[in-house]
């Protein structure tokens, strides 16, 4: 066992987490005791051009990735421009809400799914900004799908190395 050491947080906001011997995490994170999921929903909606959904129909279609694992976030951001990226964390690190990326739901560990606000990068920050062959660089939005990579990737005689089953709906 490896001994890693810990940061030191003077932020009320960072909590410790608990480890039992598994490895497994002993103490899960719990929100603020003056965290109001309406007033975070309100001020994400004032702040944002993009989709804010806290209604329990959105929150139970975010609560299930292609795991077994089930969890109900907070809420749902669907940001249009980094911008609205920006924005979303900054209000939510002022109510003390965590924060997921999430992009197809296709994970089989359950990492899409947490209490947390889910930022959906699927819907608009999806685009493959560039390729540079020389380089063998790719830039692309957190939604892009990897056989879009792929595909483009293809024209100059290069790949994304990862093969998932899921390559024609994950997303980078």
């Amino acid at each position: 066992m490896v001994d890693v050491p810990r940061a030191e947080h003077a932020d009320p906001l960072v909590t410790e987490i608990t480890l039992a011997g598994s490895g497994r995490v002993e103490s899960e994170f719990e929100l603020p005791a003056h965290f109001s999921a309406d007033r975070l929903a309100r001020d994400l909606r004032q702040e944002l051009e993009g989709e804010v959904r806290f209604d329990s129909g959105s929150r139970a279609l975010y609560a299930t990735d292609a795991s077994n694992y089930r969890q109900v976030p907070v809420g749902v951001v669907v940001p249009r421009t980094v911008a609205d990226v920006e924005r979303a964390m900054a209000v939510c690190r002022r109510h003390g809400a965590p924060i997921l990326p999430r992009g197809g739901g296709t994970s089989l560990a359950g990492e899409a799914t947490n209490r947390a606000v889910v930022l959906d990068f699927s819907k608009y920050l999806n685009r493959m900004v560039e390729i540079d062959p020389g380089r063998r660089l790719a830039r692309v939005e957190p939604g892009c799908i990897l056989d879009t990579l792929r595909n483009a990737a293809r024209g100059h005689g290069l790949t994304f190395g990862p093969d998932p089953a899921t390559h024609v709906s994950n997303t980078l």
